[in-house]
């Protein structure tokens, strides 16, 4: 592929994004929000304990402990635009992983479960979970990782999912 197909690349992504940046969102147990408008540190990613009732999810997936939520939010996504499935800006990070979202308020009152399930229908069903959970973030560190990016964040299976 050449260098100037940027984005486009990964024309996957741009269609399962969606539902990836929203299972991030719904993933989250709501006792892990730190308060309304407020980005929690650290946060386990874990759609099939957080949303138990979508149904046909595999169960034997790993989740992605401690990710690093509010560093990704005020520090790692500063600047990297380019390399996301979804386009942001720095002064509001959050949709890099929360499509639609406008507000930090938009997140937080959300009904994790609906929104999440309504996602994963719109993007081809709940076998689809794991690549659309990667097209967001997997393939962003790749795109760095491609652009020569020093940090350009985990690619492999257990550098998000441990042991």
């Amino acid at each position: 592929m050449s260098k100037d197909s940027g984005r486009k690349k990964f024309s996957l992504r741009t269609v399962l994004g969606s539902a990836c940046a929203a299972a991030m969102l719904f993933a989250l147990p709501a006792q892990l929000m730190a308060g309304e408008g407020q980005i929690p540190d650290k946060i386990t990613i874990n759609v099939q304990a957080g949303c138990p009732q979508i149904a046909g999810l595999d169960q034997g997936k790993k989740e992605v402990k401690e990710f690093s939520h509010k560093l990704h939010a005020e520090k790692y996504l500063l600047g990297k635009s380019e390399y996301a499935a979804h386009p942001y800006t720095d002064a509001f990070t959050c949709a890099a992983c929360h499509v639609g979202a406008q507000s930090p308020e938009m997140i937080s009152k959300a009904d994790k479960c609906a929104r999440l399930t309504a996602a994963i229908d719109k993007e081809g069903g709940p076998k689809k979970y794991k690549e659309m959970m990667h097209a967001v973030c997997q393939n962003c560190h790749k795109n760095m990782k491609k652009a020569g990016e020093s940090k350009s964040g985990p690619t492999k299976c257990n550098e998000c999912h441990g042991k």
